[in-house]
């Protein structure tokens, strides 16, 4: 039996890859169109000074700080299906929480340095209370019931709660760093799957997000659906509500299409001869 031809790019699940590439084209060309004149930035000086204060107003702080417990409760709950050891488990749950973070703002630089995990210890002290929680709970878990379709869900909804939030953290990070908006949803995407990546190379699992699961994917499609609707906002500078709006529709949107992928099983293309 002859070979299949080979593809540069090999292309599954029908209509959804088209989709997402054709949405993140539509999307760079509509923030070209709306950046007005030489602007390489979606907001103002008014409106950048508003997410700047937004960062330091305590419930919205929450909002970073639930991302950091979201992702650490998945670390954590990897490293418990491993039957890991408190050190390894630590790590697990470590990486996802506090590692894109740290990679972001090694490559940013500037006011990101020193590192926030060390100016701001509230980060540690998070992981370390999923830590101890989550290994007292653990006691009273059979590991039948780790197995379950249950523990997967909860996986499931804590991932996908850190990836809306550190996307739209990441963007408003590279934002006030005074980057052109092209560097701002690869900031997203660092800050979302920098700290997956390593704990998944740390566990011996290849990154589940190069075998073609949209993911670093979707922040980016958040970033630049929070970029567009930025791009809006800043036409109505003082007013500072539709800044705020647009990150929340941001962070629900990339809630929902996480659950999506996970639900349909969406993939993404993958390179290489087709098998």
């Amino acid at each position: 039996m002859d070979s299949p031809s080979p593809r540069w790019v090999r292309w599954r699940h029908g209509w959804a890859p088209w989709a997402l590439l054709l949405l993140l084209l539509l999307l760079v060309a509509l923030i070209l169109l709306t950046l007005q004149g030489e602007a390489q930035v979606p907001l103002g000086p008014e409106g950048r000074s508003h997410i700047q204060r937004l960062a330091q107003v305590r419930r919205y702080r929450h909002f970073d700080l639930i991302g950091t417990a979201a992702f650490a409760l998945a670390g954590f709950l990897r490293a418990l299906q491993r039957r890991y050891d408190l050190w390894g488990t630590f790590v697990l749950t470590l990486l996802p929480a506090v590692g894109g973070d740290v990679i972001r703002d090694l490559l940013i630089g500037g006011d990101r340095l020193p590192l926030g995990l060390f100016r701001e210890p509230v980060y540690l002290v998070i992981v370390l209370m999923v830590l101890l929680l989550g290994t007292v709970l653990s006691n009273l878990i059979s590991p039948s019931r780790l197995a379950s379709p249950v523990w997967g869900a909860v996986f499931t909804v804590c991932d996908s709660i850190g990836l809306a939030t550190f996307a739209v953290i990441g963007t408003r990070v590279a934002l006030l760093a005074q980057l052109d908006w092209w560097w701002l949803p690869l900031s997203a995407a660092l800050t979302c799957s920098g700290g997956g990546v390593i704990m998944d190379v740390v566990s011996g699992r290849e990154p589940r997000s190069f075998q073609g699961e949209p993911y670093e994917e979707l922040a980016i499609l958040g970033s630049l659906v929070l970029i567009l609707l930025w791009s809006f906002a800043g036409r109505f500078e003082p007013l500072t509500w539709p800044i705020t709006a647009a990150m929340g529709c941001t962070w629900w949107l990339v809630f929902l299409l996480r659950l999506l992928v996970v639900r349909f099983g969406w993939r993404s293309w993958r390179l290489g001869p087709a098998r």
